[in-house]
């Protein structure tokens, strides 16, 4: 069965959420040839990307090597790039998502988002809604069957991949400044480290592509050096130790703790606010 002829980019750019990501800025190219990736060619990646969610299903749509993409990626002053892609990817998911739940929805209604439905809970909490048959309260006081469930865990797949990278990278700033362990995790891994990055917190090259996962090597290090301690209940807890750092630096600087109990709060968010300390 032949796909289906993908959407022009015009089609495409005139999707107001899909034209909101092309304001970014072009990763500049230090010479330019007939395959170049001019930046109308970079956003109309972009474009692509946000529609099928896939980098490689977009350079198919443009006939360029998804090799190139990533080059793209990684290249100097990429940055405003990489966030553009970081939101198409998420706008991909967040639509897909919606597709799948409309298959459970009466016809004509519109699925809520996450943020919607926690503020819609919120509201009701004094109130829960009437039980049906098969159905049993959230931890948000909504009621909700086996299958909405299991699809609210499919939904919550990539977030939670985020946070494993995101846990990796304050890893590999650790073992950063040891000769030693850097060579024993890449012998274990086989992954390609950037540790000048590394020593940043930088997104290493194969995040974009690398599907975050507690039983590969590299989880199974962080979860035993304790980054992902209160999750698989052994290790030193360092994501504890390191929200203690946090606060006595605050403090220093006379700061009032940040406060963890928040959701909304990412680790990550907050670690930006205090120095890296040296060996940390």
């Amino acid at each position: 069965m032949s796909r289906p002829t993908p959407p022009s980019f015009a089609e495409l750019a005139a999707d107001p959420e899909i034209a909101a990501l092309l304001d970014f800025e072009p990763v500049p190219r230090a010479y330019v040839r007939t395959d170049s990736w001019t930046p109308e060619l970079q956003r109309e990646f972009i474009a692509r990307l946000a529609f099928h969610g896939s980098p490689g299903r977009a350079c198919e749509d443009m006939g360029r090597d998804r090799g190139g993409a990533r080059r793209l990626y990684k290249g100097k002053d990429s940055e405003s790039f990489q966030a553009a892609w970081d939101d198409a990817v998420g706008l991909a998911v967040e639509r897909d998502a919606e597709r799948h739940a409309m298959q459970f929805l009466p016809p004509g209604t519109v699925p809520p988002s996450i943020r919607q439905q926690r503020k819609a809970a919120a509201a009701v909490a004094d109130a829960p809604e009437p039980l049906l048959p098969g159905q049993v309260y959230n931890e948000y006081g909504e009621p909700e069957d086996e299958q909405y469930y299991r699809e609210r865990g499919e939904n919550a797949v990539p977030s939670v991949c985020a946070k494993l990278l995101a846990i990796r990278r304050l890893f590999l700033r650790d073992i950063s400044g040891c000769a030693g362990k850097r060579a024993a995790f890449e012998i274990l891994t086989e992954l390609p480290i950037d540790w000048e990055l590394a020593k940043t917190l930088g997104p290493q090259a194969d995040e974009p592509w690398h599907n975050a996962n507690q039983r590969k090597p590299d989880m199974i290090l962080m979860a035993e050096s304790g980054w992902t301690a209160g999750s698989v209940g052994y290790g030193p807890d360092r994501m504890q130790q390191r929200r203690e750092e946090i606060d006595e630096y605050r403090a220093e600087q006379g700061l009032p703790p940040v406060d963890w109990s928040n959701p909304e709060m990412e680790d990550d968010d907050a670690d930006e606010s205090a120095p890296a300390k040296a060996g940390a």
